[in-house]
């Protein structure tokens, strides 16, 4: 029974590596799982807690959110988060009753990524909480500074494998060093603290076969269902079928979304779309949004090699929805690609 989490008794802590407005896939996914966990468990006296990372350094926070997107305290960022929730997720009662907390954070330039600058676990009280979830385990624990171990100071620890960071390190320099340690570094943190493990998919390796199961438990906002709803309404008009984006003689409308990384097949697309071009004179444009270390090298190397390919930053996925018809996903890596289920 303790380690029951559709128990709306239990008090439940959700540990990610991210925070909006970074619209990456351990932000938000984290974010809307406590967001539809957090309903009517006030009720029964249950709670739900999201621990985020708050970026201290302000150079980090524009190279990660963007130079028009700063906050000045976790206060700010918190209402930032709560109204997202409220007025862009449409989760009105999530946006009040969820319980927010934070741990310092810096970035890593060269992964992009943020890492506690302390002990996440001296932060909250194990007496609070009877189910720890740690969205990827892997990456909390690589750096984490000493302290007692997640599964030795709470009862039940799930840890949740967002990203394959294998198939990231095959692509880094010193591959063939780089990629085996990074395999066993990963098996042996989510090994030593977590309870029980979850693998959003299959094409992640093992870790700790005895602990894992394979189960999807992202999901997407209902706004992109009410775009699909609203579309089809459309297209099923008498002039539907001249639609300027959607209709069967539009011109294609492409584009990507997600974090600009070479390891997401960034190098792949761009060899494609000057094959496609150089073989067969078709000459593709497509729209690039999201933000990332290897945007200004990608932005770079399009233009070099003549491709129709802007690089427009980040966006939220709905502003999308009518705009454009087709969705490309080069990357090769991915676990479970929400933005391929959004689209």
């Amino acid at each position: 029974p303790h380690t029951d989490i559709a128990d709306r008794s239990k008090r439940l802590l959700i540990v990610t590596t991210a925070a909006l407005p970074w619209m990456t896939g351990t932000a938000v996914n984290p974010l809307l799982r406590a967001a539809y966990l957090v309903q009517g468990r006030a009720e029964k006296g249950g709670s739900v807690t999201i621990m985020l990372p708050w970026v201290e350094r302000m150079a980090d926070q524009e190279r990660v959110y963007g130079k028009d997107r700063i906050f000045n305290s976790e206060v700010e960022q918190e209402q930032y988060i709560r109204t997202w929730l409220r007025d862009t997720a449409k989760m009105p009662e999530a946006s009040e009753q969820l319980q927010i907390m934070w741990y310092t954070a810096w970035q890593e330039r060269a992964e992009n990524s943020l890492y506690s600058m302390g002990d996440i676990t001296a932060l909250v009280s194990a007496d609070d909480i009877d189910i720890c979830i740690l969205e990827e385990p892997e990456h909390l624990n690589w750096y984490r500074a000493p302290g007692e171990h997640w599964t030795e100071k709470f009862k039940h620890v799930v840890g949740i494998i967002h990203t394959n960071y294998f198939a990231y390190a095959q692509e880094q320099p010193a591959a063939l060093i780089r990629a085996p340690g990074m395999k066993l570094l990963c098996a042996w943190m989510i090994r030593a603290h977590c309870h029980r493990v979850i693998k959003l998919s299959g094409t992640l390796g093992k870790f700790a076969p005895e602990k894992e199961l394979v189960e999807n438990v992202h999901g997407v906002r209902g706004k992109f269902l009410e775009i699909g709803d609203e579309l089809k309404d459309k297209l099923l008009l008498a002039d539907g079928a001249n639609d300027p984006v959607f209709g069967s003689e539009a011109d294609p409308s492409v584009y990507f979304i997600g974090k600009m990384l070479w390891s997401k097949g960034l190098g792949s697309l761009m060899e494609l779309l000057r094959y496609a071009e150089d073989s067969a004179g078709l000459k593709l444009k497509v729209d690039m949004y999201g933000g990332g270390p290897d945007m200004d090298a990608a932005d770079e190397k399009a233009k070099k090699l003549g491709l129709d390919m802007p690089f427009h930053g980040p966006i939220d996925h709905p502003e999308l929805g009518w705009s454009h018809k087709i969705f490309i996903n080069p990357s090769t890596s991915e676990v479970l690609c929400t933005t391929v289920a959004e689209a």
